[in-house]
């Protein structure tokens, strides 16, 4: 007995040293990335650092944190954020956030307020730390921005893990009665209802280096997304694309996304309540959908192919518009 009381007292010693000194180059680690993040061109800062959680735990709250980046013109702050993780299993976290933080994307400012909004890391146990997969769940989302807009939604889930092929990652992203501003409604004219019930993605995205710890070096840039479905429900209104589209040399989408858009005609009387299109030009638009759905079987959809190529987005070889920047 008195060497198992030896035994379970050193154990508790040994526990109690690493618990301590982990938690200090968990600390350490944490004000280490902040001064990587000022070293690379970006700003963050904070009003305090503090480790808790002994002996099970390694949780890490941060006072009043800041990140900005001046040359995309993005900031984020918040009053606190808190970073929880298991003292036996430190490569998987929990970030927590308040329920009210600030962003700001260029020239507009926003609150985001959420009932719930938190986030799950998981980097593999090995040296260069990489990225293995996450989650993001919100809970009763409200945006406001300082012009006036509002954007609610009911929830948001994004969930990412690692996939075949060089850096890749697959995504899946739902948001839930997505409630657009009363005032974009208004353009609508009552044509569609004010909840968009479902936006969800499924998708693989490819990189141009590793998401791990060194990414603020590498700083790794989009090069390849493959879209299983994007889809939008609103109403009786239905959109979903699917396809392929890589960085050219410049930077722009290359490739072709199929788009297919249900109840074409609702679709029609939105554009037309915008004012996109004119009344007297009514009849001629519902000729050209109609003869576009002459291969189909359902009359009632549209399916059309999307290019992008040369930095222009065409259908067939007419040019719509410019082909997004994946980088």
């Amino acid at each position: 007995m008195r060497w198992f009381m030896g035994l379970f007292l050193a154990l508790g010693v040994a526990w109690c040293g690493y618990w301590f000194i982990g938690a200090r180059r968990f600390e350490a680690a944490a004000e280490a990335w902040i001064a990587e993040v000022n070293a690379s061109g970006n700003l963050a800062t904070h009003q305090g650092l503090a480790v808790q959680g002994f002996p099970y735990r390694f949780d890490l709250t941060v006072t009043e944190p800041r990140f900005s980046d001046p040359a995309a013109g993005m900031a984020w702050e918040a009053p606190f954020a808190q970073v929880l993780g298991l003292a036996y299993k430190p490569w998987h976290v929990i970030l927590a956030l308040p329920p009210e933080q600030r962003v700001t994307l260029g020239r507009e400012a926003m609150t985001l307020r959420a009932d719930k909004l938190q986030a799950s890391i998981v980097v593999q146990p090995v040296t260069a730390l990489p990225l293995d997969r996450t989650t993001l769940i919100g809970e009763k989302m409200v945006v406001a921005g300082n012009a006036g807009w509002t954007l609610r939604a009911d929830s948001l889930r994004l969930a990412t893990r690692r996939a075949e092929g060089e850096n890749a990652h697959e995504l899946g992203l739902s948001l839930t009665n997505l409630s657009p501003d009363p005032a974009l409604m208004a353009l609508f004219d009552r044509v569609l209802p004010s909840l968009v019930g479902l936006i969800r993605v499924d998708a693989v995205a490819a990189f141009s280096a590793p998401l791990d710890q060194t990414a603020l070096e590498t700083r790794p840039r989009l090069t390849r997304l493959e879209i299983t479905e994007a889809r939008v429900d609103w109403g009786d209104l239905r959109a979903t694309a699917s396809g392929q589209v890589s960085a050219d040399a410049a930077g722009f989408a290359e490739g072709t996304v199929t788009l297919r858009l249900e109840n074409w005609r609702l679709a029609l009387n939105v554009a037309q309540s915008m004012g996109l299109i004119a009344a007297k030009d009514r009849p001629l638009w519902d000729q050209a959908a109609g003869f576009l759905t002459l291969a189909s079987s359902d009359k009632t959809a549209i399916e059309l192919p999307l290019s992008f190529r040369d930095g222009l987005a065409l259908i067939g070889p007419i040019p719509v518009g410019a082909a997004p920047r994946l980088r």
